[in-house]
């Protein structure tokens, strides 16, 4: 007899990979050796006639004398058939996916690759034997090489995984089933324990490696523990993580790796669990969360490896500059060198940095002469040469920094650059040739533009050429390419009639545009709805501070000086053959590497008030610095009340904007120390107690989002807290003078006080039913439930409304006016007490089915009664 197994906690490419199994072993039984995870356990239940797998129970094991083993290769993960490794005359067969290991079942035939997935190597199988498969069966095979590659994500994909996703859609997959295992709303004990482990993750660096242990107490074990587990990962983006669950009578650990360099499998493997590289689980009994946390800590210190570090990829060496080098041999030097930066060094002392951009505008408006001493930068960031690519491109993107300082022991050792990571992450150790800057900004292009877009630029370039026109890609997504951030609002501008260009490359591209011809621009709208915002290069005037401007054609040095910072007055030219070349008048790429907003002139925040409010955003989205000059014109501005010139609409919006940030409290704590605040309105001061609560409502949004899938208004929750030390009147005073709307008047007037209501009633030590709290929660608004989260100080208080949150909320009754008038009941108010005592039933688990509900209703509401 051939019977097909696998392991235990058998999860969709197991299951998958059964199935598949069985179209290479027609005569084989599926048979389960144990528990199965979660969704796989619905999953079966729904669709049992298509798996059709065998009861152990139903098998005498001494029959069997062919096992065909698939993801796995452990025999203490297969359960009873652990018994059948060592029996005379057994023949084994295995398909696994997972790196070999020394505990390791020897097969006698099958195919072992390390792969995404197991189901990817057996459908590879069967396309190479021309077997047939049906729709349905691909979809299962589907699920599960997506379930094991994160989507095809995961770092272990590979092209066999997506070769095998690619016949199995041409075979009818469907996705949208797939989806509907893949990615499944929490239950509301899983949403109560994701909230316990986003609650306790505590972050550490091992050898270089960041990895995050979060544990857990529950009451009763929780069906899908992985489900909350890959929600936090995808919340917090993690790339190690171990998760500890402590239930009754057993601890349960699960493992999850996005780093080949941490095996997952074999660290759990010394507490007897299992797995693979990237994901692994244990189960423990007599041992204590905190003990099984310690030896977990105490293995990893000893087990983790260091990674491929920044000491093994950094190309530039030790070269440094002296401060009293003139200007002109110090561009010689770094042209001799190839090098973009230099660190500027005195007496073994590192002064600053200075960059080859900056040596070249200086040589070119001043004269050679002059002693870099006046001009390198102070502020420079340095790492160690330990520090993992991960750790170090972290970094980089936190500093805005395309170059970090390497010091060991307090002496340089090298200069990183973003390139040298760049080639580190895809194998080009070797220390890479220099490349022109243009040929840097095209490498930047295609890195982060989609392949699609960065064509229609150079598309876009052509056309212009062909014009006699001049096309750049202009503004903010040019300044995010240098940082590395991902910015999809394509804005170009054309050195020409940008209407009568739109029109021309509209008919190229199948697309639509709308034009103002007032302004000189257009939006074009590509058939997938992608959008581009095109203008003809322009000059602005101010009819008078704070009104709209005025504009009429110009050129693109015109077009760019009128922007507001110099960050965002850079420019690439997209015209062959000049595709790629770098326009910066205003010295955007200086104040990139030195992280300063400076405004391209005086009267900037006079012309228009609102740059200040975006200065300050920037300022701290970026982690930059005002630049000094610009930090005097906007107290200037403060001071002459610049502000008075806006109409309150806009004040209100871009307010609104500042609340809307990830971290708005940084920028308002800004708007304090400028006077902003108080101009805003003379009562408005931000505390250490709002401080707090506003970073307390990050998580708490986070937690809202991931279990609704909505954005609420963040903003509106945030001026709430703001407002909190105005009284009554003034916040009045504030919603007429910002024009509010009336759902808006009603929550900044309303909120503090129900908040206050919420925690009083919900912190009380007596028992608390259900449908007592859903009584107090139902008909409070959104932001009402979430600022009593973030401001509850009791566990029980929070305890309360999450339960409402995540369950509560969301419980309906079965019966209707319908039912009780086909019950007997005569119409009537009687009707609304009836369901509401239904409704109260239900919420505290008295009754539970429709047939409880009528049962309930007969007993407490008999017939002839009013």
């Amino acid at each position: 007899m051939q019977v097909i197994t696998t392991h235990t906690g058998t999860d969709f490419d197991a299951l998958a990979s059964m199935v598949a199994a069985r179209k290479l072993y027609p005569q084989a039984k599926i048979c389960f050796p144990g528990s199965l995870s979660g969704e796989v356990k619905d999953f079966v239940r729904l669709y049992r006639d298509v798996i059709q797998d065998t009861s152990p129970e139903e098998i005498d094991l001494k029959d069997i004398d062919e096992l065909i083993l698939v993801d796995t290769r452990w025999i203490n993960r297969i359960g009873i058939f652990s018994q059948l490794i060592e029996k005379k005359d057994m023949s084994v067969h295995i398909y696994d996916h997972h790196p070999p290991h020394p505990e390791d079942i020897e097969g006698d035939w099958g195919v072992c690759r390390e792969v995404g997935a197991t189901t990817s190597i057996l459908v590879h199988l069967i396309r190479k034997r021309n077997i047939p498969v049906p729709a349905l069966e691909a979809t299962l095979f589907l699920l599960g090489i997506y379930e094991d590659t994160g989507s095809l994500s995961f770092s272990s994909t590979n092209s066999l995984d997506l070769n095998s996703a690619a016949y199995l859609l041409k075979q009818g997959a469907n996705l949208e089933f797939i989806c509907g295992f893949l990615n499944r709303d929490l239950t509301p004990k899983q949403s109560q324990l994701f909230q316990k482990l986003l609650e306790n993750v505590c972050p550490m660096i091992i050898n270089g490696v960041e990895i995050v242990i979060t544990t857990a107490r529950i009451n009763e074990y929780i069906g899908g523990l992985s489900l909350p587990l890959h929600k936090l990962i995808d919340l917090r983006n993690l790339d190690v993580v171990f998760a500890i669950i402590e239930t009754k009578d057993r601890i349960y650990i699960i493992a999850r790796s996005r780093n080949l360099g941490v095996n997952v499998g074999e660290i759990l493997s010394f507490l007897g669990g299992g797995g693979h590289d990237l994901a692994a689980s244990a189960v423990i009994r007599e041992s204590t969360l905190e003990e099984i946390k310690r030896r977990l800590c105490s293995y990893l210190k000893e087990h983790i490896k260091p990674l491929l570090s920044v000491r093994d990829i950094i190309s530039q060496s030790s070269r440094t500059i002296s401060p009293l080098t003139e200007v002109e041999e110090a561009l010689k030097m770094m042209e001799e060198y190839g090098v973009e930066v230099l660190p500027v060094v005195q007496e073994e002392k590192i002064l600053g940095i200075i960059s080859r951009e900056k040596v070249k505008n200086i040589v070119a408006h001043n004269s050679g002469k002059s002693l870099l001493k006046n001009y390198f930068s102070p502020k420079f960031v340095s790492i160690p040469p330990f520090f993992s690519l991960k750790k170090a491109q972290q970094i980089m993107i936190e500093e805005e920094s395309a170059q970090l300082l390497v010091e060991e022991e307090g002496k340089l050792f090298g200069v990183l650059s973003s390139f040298d990571l760049l080639r580190a992450f895809h194998g080009e150790i070797k220390t890479p040739k220099r490349e022109t800057q243009e040929a840097n900004i095209q490498i930047l292009l295609r890195k982060m533009m989609p392949s699609k877009i960065f064509r229609i630029l150079q598309q876009a370039g052509e056309t212009a050429r062909v014009l006699g026109y001049k096309a750049y890609l202009v503004g903010g997504v040019v300044r995010d390419l240098l940082l590395g951030i991902e910015n999809l609002d394509v804005d170009l501008v054309i050195e020409g009639n940008g209407i009568f260009f739109v029109s021309h490359f509209a008919d190229q591209l199948g697309a639509k545009y709308i034009s103002h011809q007032e302004f000189g621009t257009a939006t074009l709208i590509l058939p997938d709805g992608f959008k581009f915002d095109i203008a003809t290069a322009r000059q602005e005037y101010y009819p008078r501070p704070g009104a709209l401007p005025q504009v009429q054609p110009s050129s693109l040095r015109e077009d760019l000086s009128r922007r507001d910072f110099t960050v965002n007055s850079m420019a690439i030219e997209l015209n062959p053959p000049n595709f790629g070349e770098m326009i910066d008048f205003f010295g955007g790429q200086r104040d990139l590497q030195e992280r300063k907003v400076r405004v391209l002139h005086s009267e900037s925040f006079r012309e228009d008030p609102t740059r200040i409010f975006r200065a300050i955003r920037f300022e701290q989205r970026y982690g930059f610095a005002l630049e000094q000059s610009t930090e005097t014109l906007i107290k200037e501005a403060v001071r002459t009340d610049a502000l008075e010139d806006l109409s309150r609409e806009r004040v209100r919006e871009e307010f609104i904007h500042i609340l809307e940030e990830d971290r708005p409290e940084r920028s308002l704590r800004r708007l304090q120390e400028l006077g902003i605040l108080k101009k805003i309105h003379p009562e408005i001061s931000l505390k250490d107690w709002q401080e707090e609560i506003l970073d307390r409502l990050i998580d708490v949004f986070a937690f809202f989002e991931i279990l609704s899938g909505k954005k609420g208004k963040r903003w509106l929750v945030r001026l709430t807290v703001l407002l909190e030390n105005l009284n009554q009147e003034q916040r009045e005073d504030f919603c007429r003078k910002y024009h509010f709307n009336k759902e808006e008047r009603e929550a900044i007037l309303k909120t503090g006080e129900k908040v206050d209501f919420i925690l009083n009633k919900l912190s009380s030590s007596s028992y608390l039913p259900s449908s007592s709290i859903y009584g107090f929660l139902h008909p409070l608004p959104q932001q009402v439930l979430l600022l009593a989260l973030a401001k509850a100080e009791k566990a029980r208080t929070k305890k309360r409304i999450n339960l409402y949150l995540t369950r509560l909320k969301n419980v309906k009754i079965s019966i209707d006016g319908h039912n009780l008038k086909n019950m007997g009941y005569q119409p009537s108010p009687r009707f609304s007490k009836i369901l509401e005592d239904v409704k109260k039933a239900r919420l505290d688990d008295k009754v539970k089915t429709k047939e409880e509900e009528i049962a309930y209703i007969k007993t407490n509401f008999p017939l002839g009664e009013e």
